[in-house]
């Protein structure tokens, strides 16, 4: 009765039993309520008494915040309560601001006074419980207009649907406060995309990421169809796309910088190029062949402001060899080059650069043993090249290693030098790498400094007379490291034995 305040009293309302007087026991408990009541407002006298007393107590504590100015706490506060960097999925990040606010009720008014402990907000929808949508006007509240970094999805490990009202509740809070969106990431269902329409108050959306839900079991035609379109059209230079059509994306292109581009067809990709001149940095990542939604451009597009490019995980060769062969990308100084098991594609790569005519200063490149055989022709292209990374799947040791072998890596022809500028080589090997050559790279003057990583998977051994010569290059002061699961250095564990 106390916790809820219930004041219904568990007898007759007026009991004249007695000549019209209560009865002795209905009398009794009225004494006994008016005892109770006066307890009751004593012990709330005490409770209020003693939230003062925690105030003191807590001022007389704390030795550190409640001696500062608010501009200075606040930065403290601050600095601990980081922004969401690609979006943790830590609760103990996403909670700081309420922790803080929960110590006593001068770190709470300071916490609830420093807006930028709250323009970053992650909802996930629990489907056992509805999101609590005023503490998410609170929380937007107390951003004031700060620019906003939003989240929305479900809870990767729940397969349980969730209620539509749920979504629909939480981004009509969002739509009016769409002019401060600064970088939205959107895992929600296809169906529910049309909705985060915002308002029209303007936008200065920066980051948009469009990405389907963790193993998500919509069907591909959700995607199709899905539409994001704001009414006030956002420029962002920032894009993450994954299986959403490019037709059904209202953004306007040509500010963009950063892209990357998943599960969407190698057509669709190109056009986006096409529609970007300014892009900076682009990763397509599972693109899969043309969809023949838009044609084949007539000429190579040229993307004279890339620097970065990132080709990973692409099963489909085709798609691969259409988009290098459509691409021109003059200023391009790093590239991750990942899908290769076709050893044609060799020649797309090598005709990509000779059309770039590019001066790359970093090269990431994994295949099979077949694109292994050729690196050295790819490799020949890239005299500019000063950071090098090779992962291979070399199931079978060869005896004609073409890239470690005299000629190459391993010596140098003062006519014709092998990559001149490499100042770092990292390998990632696989069971049957061809130990023994290693040393030979240092064998050349050329290169004495060059510093050389070898990272290893667990389950893969050095045989131990590779491991007695790669010691003595060690202790000569050449700049060799062999790492395990990318922390423990094998070499010091064999010196230690």
């Amino acid at each position: 009765m106390r916790c809820s305040r219930d004041t219904k009293i568990l007898r007759p309302e007026q009991c004249v039993v007695w000549d019209g007087k209560p009865c002795s026991a209905c009398a009794e408990d009225i004494e006994l309520e008016l005892a109770i009541k006066e307890l009751e407002d004593q012990i709330e006298r005490m409770y209020i008494k003693r939230r003062a007393l925690r105030t003191i107590m807590n001022e007389n504590h704390d030795q550190l915040i409640s001696k500062f100015p608010p501009e200075i706490a606040s930065e403290i506060f601050i600095y601990y309560a980081p922004p969401y960097l690609s979006f943790v999925k830590d609760k103990k990040y996403r909670s700081t601001p309420l922790y803080l606010g929960a110590v006593c009720r001068k770190w709470r008014q300071l916490a609830w006074r420093t807006p930028q402990l709250w323009p970053d907000i992650m909802v996930e929808f629990d489907p056992t419980e509805k999101y609590s949508t005023q503490l998410l006007a609170e929380r937007l509240e107390r951003s004031t207009n700060l620019p906003l970094t939003i989240s929305l999805s479900p809870l990767s490990h729940w397969k349980q649907a969730i209620d539509d009202g749920i979504y629909l509740e939480v981004i009509n809070i969002l739509n009016r406060h769409s002019s401060h969106w600064h970088t939205l990431r959107i895992g929600l269902p296809a169906h529910q995309l049309h909705r985060l329409c915002g308002s029209l108050g303007g936008s200065m959306l920066y980051q948009l990421i469009l990405q389907p839900m963790d193993e998500s079991t919509e069907h591909s035609d959700a995607y199709d169809v899905a539409t994001f379109s704001m009414k006030c059209k956002p420029t962002p230079t920032h894009l993450m796309l994954a299986k959403y059509r490019l037709r059904n994306v209202d953004i306007i292109w040509n500010c963009l910088t950063h892209v990357a581009l998943e599960s969407i067809a190698v057509d669709e990709c190109l056009e986006l190029m096409r529609r970007a001149p300014l892009l900076e940095a682009l990763a397509l990542l599972q693109i899969t062949r043309s969809s023949g939604a838009f044609p084949a451009p007539a000429a190579r597009i040229i993307l004279p402001q890339l620097h970065r490019l990132a080709i990973n995980h692409i099963a489909d060769d085709s798609a691969v060899a259409e988009a290098l062969d459509s691409m021109c990308a003059p200023s391009l100084k790093h590239w991750n080059h990942w899908p290769s098991r076709d050893p044609s594609s060799v020649n797309n790569m090598i005709s990509f650069i000779e059309h770039s005519s590019f001066s790359l200063k970093i090269f990431d490149l994994m295949g099979s043993k077949d694109i292994y055989y050729q690196v050295h022709r790819i490799l020949r292209c890239l005299s500019s090249l000063e950071f090098l990374t090779l992962r291979f799947l070399l199931r079978d040791q060869s005896p004609n290693d073409e890239l470690l072998n005299p000629g190459r890596l391993c010596t140098s022809n003062e006519s014709s030098p092998f990559l001149p500028r490499l100042r770092s080589l990292e390998l990632c090997p696989q069971p049957m790498f061809p130990w023994e050559s290693l040393p030979r790279i240092f064998s050349s003057p050329t290169r004495q400094s060059l510093r050389v990583k070898v990272s290893l998977a667990t389950d893969i051994l050095i045989p131990d007379e590779a491991v007695e010569k790669l010691l003595g290059l060690v202790h000569a002061g050449f700049n060799l490291s062999i790492l395990k699961d990318g922390k423990v250095d094998v070499l010091a564990e064999y010196r230690k034995k």
